[in-house]
């Protein structure tokens, strides 16, 4: 356990899926005590859900909040946030931290809703945190170092892995690694589903698929190796892999992925503006 997030307040603004995600990541982690989080969210039954299930103090003021934090977690979606914060733009001081997990709004964006040279970070998680599996991509923004980046690391790397990255490639990070679950689900449902028709019940072959998919994974996350190579080693020589390789080509597989990624990219950057 480090030592970045000693008796510092966390304040959780929007305690959403991932705002509960990071909460309940962080205290299982034991990177942070209950007393230091404080979570908010404008309905007030999700505030007695926090508060009950995590032990936590919450509260459906957002002022309250992010006055008494030493870091500010955004977990809002972009389209909502300039109203938010407007809300408690002129409490945050530049001995706190800003840290948004939203879409298409820039750290530059961020710095400006307040009136003074607030660190701000971005980090862009996806949904497998839930489970502990999330990636999130992190970048610093024009008062944040190194410091900034060593608190968001311990938060995140308790719901998953961290890779910092420059903040020009965070569209791309959106369209991919955040998106990209729901890209995945469909291949895992697809195959599944090919596992169904050659006769396989259904639970067993979305085990199978599902299971196969995460281990396919872990050999290109934990040998390095570029995922064309492990493609190989398992396309034998006239056997039944490569003709099914050559369904996938056929139907245009590949192309329709990187189509995937390039739309959601796409999509990413006008967020903010909705």
């Amino acid at each position: 356990m480090t030592n970045s997030l000693n008796n510092n307040k966390i304040a959780i603004i929007g305690a959403g899926k991932m705002g509960e995600t990071l909460v309940s990541g962080m205290l299982s982690a034991g990177i942070v005590n209950k007393q230091q989080l404080i979570a908010t969210d404008k309905n007030s039954n999700r505030v007695s859900y926090m508060k009950s299930t995590f032990g936590i103090e919450a509260t459906t003021d957002n002022r309250e909040a992010a006055g008494q934090a030493d870091i500010i977690l955004l977990c809002l979606k972009p389209q909502v946030a300039a109203s938010i914060v407007a809300g408690f733009e002129d409490v945050v001081k530049p001995d706190q931290l800003v840290i948004s997990i939203m879409a298409s709004a820039t750290s530059a964006l961020i710095e400006n809703y307040f009136s003074n040279d607030v660190p701000v970070m971005r980090a862009m998680p996806n949904t497998p945190s839930q489970v502990r599996a999330g990636m999130t991509a992190l970048a610093a923004g024009e008062f944040a170092g190194e410091a900034q980046f060593q608190i968001c690391e311990d938060i995140f790397n308790s719901v998953g892995r961290t890779l910092r990255i420059d903040e020009k490639h965070f569209d791309a990070v959106t369209g991919l690694s955040a998106s990209g679950p729901a890209f995945i689900y469909v291949v895992i449902e697809a195959l599944a589903e090919g596992g169904v028709k050659s006769g396989l019940p259904r639970d067993i072959a979305t085990e199978l698929a599902a299971q196969m998919t995460l281990g396919s994974a872990k050999m290109v996350i934990e040998t390095g190796n570029h995922p064309a190579i492990l493609k190989d080693h398992v396309t034998t020589p006239a056997g039944c892999t490569v003709d099914g390789l050559l369904k996938l080509e056929e139907g245009g597989l590949r192309v329709t992925l990187i189509k995937a990624v390039n739309e959601a990219t796409r999509r990413a950057k006008a967020l903010v503006n909705d």
